[in-house]
């Protein structure tokens, strides 16, 4: 339960980090940029690889899957409740390793060939979405550290230097 309390109860200290703001800021940009690129390359085609891949409403997950990447990437660049905006996020990433980028392996760099244009690339394993998931933990443990609206909201409404206990005999 405390770790849970934890998440919702921000402490300064984390509020006042330029370590969490720049992870914060650099993957929701990856977030926003991925939903973006889905969405201008049209819904449909995206819809079409979940189809092929056999995820059921292909249709219905793909606009779920980059509402999700554009407005969670959108909260994350501004720090806006980014501990609660980073669950849906994990999911995504977690559904995409365990779907697509898990039969490719670890690695998201694999040169195939090089040419006269420099190398190519094979299809990349799970290793980013590690990476998001990684800094997703991170930032919820830590907070969305400075210029974030979550650090504007702690600091108005008083930080706690520790986060709450439960009261057990309030639970009698």
């Amino acid at each position: 339960m405390k770790n849970v309390i934890k998440i919702f109860s921000p402490n300064q200290k984390a509020y006042d980090s330029w370590a969490p703001a720049i992870l914060r800021i650099v993957v929701g940009f990856g977030f926003f940029a991925h939903g973006i690129a889905k969405m201008i390359k049209g819904p449909e085609g995206f819809a079409k690889l979940l189809s092929q891949i056999k995820v059921p409403a292909p249709e219905v997950l793909a606009w779920m899957a980059i509402t999700v990447e554009v407005l969670g990437g959108l909260a994350l660049i501004l720090g806006i409740l980014v501990s609660i905006v980073s669950i849906p996020l994990i999911i995504t990433m977690l559904t995409a390793l365990f779907t697509i980028h898990y039969k490719f392996g670890y690695s998201s760099v694999k040169t195939i060939s090089l040419d006269e244009n420099g190398p190519k690339f094979g299809p990349p394993g799970y290793e980013i979405n590690l990476l998001y998931i990684a800094t997703l933990l991170i930032l919820i443990e830590f907070g969305a550290g400075k210029l974030s609206v979550d650090s504007l909201t702690v600091k108005r409404n008083g930080a706690r230097e520790e986060p709450l206990q439960p009261d057990i005999q309030d639970c009698n």
